[in-house]
């Protein structure tokens, strides 16, 4: 399988960060992602701006970090930004969904898409896509069971707009656009209901 430990990376990355909201509480846990935004942002602009840091770096973590980031920021401190705000901005239900399908989701697209996709679409795939889907739906109706107060429905809807985001390819990194967009459209689907 393919950068398996970026995988393992971004899936263990999402659920722990959104852990840590729930243990640390809001106002510590906003304060932590802050600070690891900074931190992470500063280690990442240090590795382009100074040569011998970047090779150190892309030799210890190549599994980490794709051949095309090598010359560019990695998608660590969007990530991070994107679970902060989205737990900043939206109620923890919507946030903790938005976050698992970007966790979970991003991760079934990239695996299933690299190993069975075959329908093209731009440079992603069908299958991938609809990976993505059946484990943000899977994640939502998890959260659900587990006493998450958003409703089905929605859920369902914020898992396709989540698939649908990162199906695109945008110029700001889907890390922090897929919880942002995901979230926001749920939050907006309860307004309506309403």
């Amino acid at each position: 399988m393919k950068h398996l430990g970026r995988k393992v990376y971004h899936l263990v990355g999402g659920i722990g960060l959104l852990s840590l909201y729930y243990i640390l509480g809001r106002k510590q846990a906003l304060l932590f992602y802050a600070m690891l935004f900074v931190v992470v942002l500063s280690l990442d602009a240090a590795r382009l701006t100074l040569p011998a840091w970047n090779r150190f770096v892309l030799a210890r973590f190549s599994s980490f970090i794709r051949t095309s980031e090598e010359h560019k920021l990695t998608g660590t401190a969007p990530y991070v930004l994107g679970v902060g705000l989205s737990l900043y901005v939206y109620s923890s239900g919507i946030a903790a969904a938005a976050i698992c399908f970007l966790a979970l989701g991003d991760v079934a697209a990239t695996t299933v898409g690299e190993r069975y996709g075959k329908t093209k679409i731009g440079d992603k795939s069908l299958e991938g896509t609809t990976a993505f889907v059946v484990a943000a739906l899977a994640a939502g109706i998890f959260l659900s069971l587990a006493g998450l107060s958003v409703p089905l429905w929605v859920i369902t809807i914020g898992a396709l707009v989540a698939a649908g985001v990162e199906l695109l390819s945008l110029p700001v990194n889907d890390n922090l656009v897929i919880p942002i967009v995901s979230g926001g459209v749920m939050e907006l689907a309860l307004l309506w209901a309403r």
